[in-house]
């Protein structure tokens, strides 16, 4: 069963006012440079190990420099080949964007529930990559893959994720053309005012990158939240650290809201239906981390084909 959007970006809302501690403390981490006053001394040495053994200094991560090696453009380019656009696809019509998505195996595809809520609708869904322009501004013609969950399938409402398998490109999974993101099981991928990135598709267009003005400002055993630029349709989209390696799976915004409760608009106004979704100022966003959907994954009961589907895509990133 679908989670209500409104009961959905409640819980959301509620969770951001339990950790706005760890917002200011963000704040001034980014302004001091000082990432203790974020951190715990066990995350910092969590971190800093992780980044010595890709030969990256942890001091080098937050501060005024916002310049950034030339990998981060190839690297980031290679990650971003994985993510596709959700859409329903009936016969004769034209596809309907729904959210984002990524593939985390060759022909395993990662997003939200409340995106592919059930393998009844994943039989009607699918998935295009590719959907971006090139270099020129021309719209690339997008493949389209439609989602298998008969092969693959497995949805978690708590943690808002699905994993589905999707069909292949001329005898070959996607995964042989667009690469795939690996899943990371180890901790330590992001630290309080570090800096993430998300590759989405906003409101259902093209393919988009939100980079540099997005720090992660709080966290829970399985929550991150950042700030950064989403709409409707960046649900499902990977959140990367600046090595790529993704850390959550963007699942809803952070509204603004009054003192009791309302949702306020860009304006400030109190929100109404007739407004429309688009009035809706939010103030940051939320993702289920990595390494939660990896244990929910592993601890699921999962059906043969399925297991063996997330078993191949879990194992290059176990270590």
């Amino acid at each position: 069963m679908n989670i209500d959007h409104t009961t959905r970006e409640d819980e959301i809302a509620t969770r951001w006012q339990q950790t706005i501690g760890q917002v200011a403390a963000t704040s001034k981490a980014v302004a001091t440079g000082q990432l203790a006053v974020a951190n715990t001394a066990d995350q910092i040495a969590e971190r800093r190990e992780r980044l010595r053994r890709q030969g990256i200094r942890l001091e080098g991560l937050v501060g005024q420099d916002d310049s950034v090696w030339l990998t981060f453009f190839s690297r980031g380019l290679v990650a971003a080949r994985a993510v596709g656009r959700v859409v329903r696809a009936a016969d004769g019509e034209p596809p309907e964007p729904v959210g984002s998505g990524v593939l985390i195996g060759p022909g395993l595809f990662l997003t939200n529930n409340h995106v592919v809520p059930d393998a009844i609708e994943a039989r009607d869904m699918a998935v295009q990559f590719g959907y971006e322009y090139d270099d020129n501004g021309a719209e690339r013609p997008a493949d389209l893959c439609r989602f298998v969950p008969d092969k693959a399938f497995h949805t978690d409402e708590s943690l808002d994720f699905t994993v589905v398998a999707v069909d292949g490109l001329g005898g070959a999974p996607p995964g042989a053309k667009y690469g795939c993101v690996t899943l990371i099981e180890a901790t330590g991928k992001a630290l309080k005012a570090e800096i993430l990135n998300v590759v989405h598709h906003p409101r259902g267009d093209r393919k988009r990158a939100s980079i540099r003005e997005n720090r992660m400002v709080a966290e829970d055993d399985l929550w991150l939240r950042y700030t950064c630029d989403t709409r409707d349709g960046s649900s499902g989209a990977p959140v990367f650290n600046d090595q790529w390696e993704m850390v959550a799976l963007h699942h809803g915004g952070v509204e603004r809201r009054d003192a009791a409760g309302n949702r306020l608009t860009r304006s400030g106004e109190i929100w109404t239906e007739a407004m429309g979704e688009d009035a809706i100022d939010y103030v940051a966003n939320e993702g289920a981390r990595v390494s939660q959907i990896i244990r929910a994954l592993r601890n699921a009961g999962l059906d043969e084909p399925t297991k063996a589907a997330v078993d191949s895509a879990l194992q290059k990133g176990a270590s």
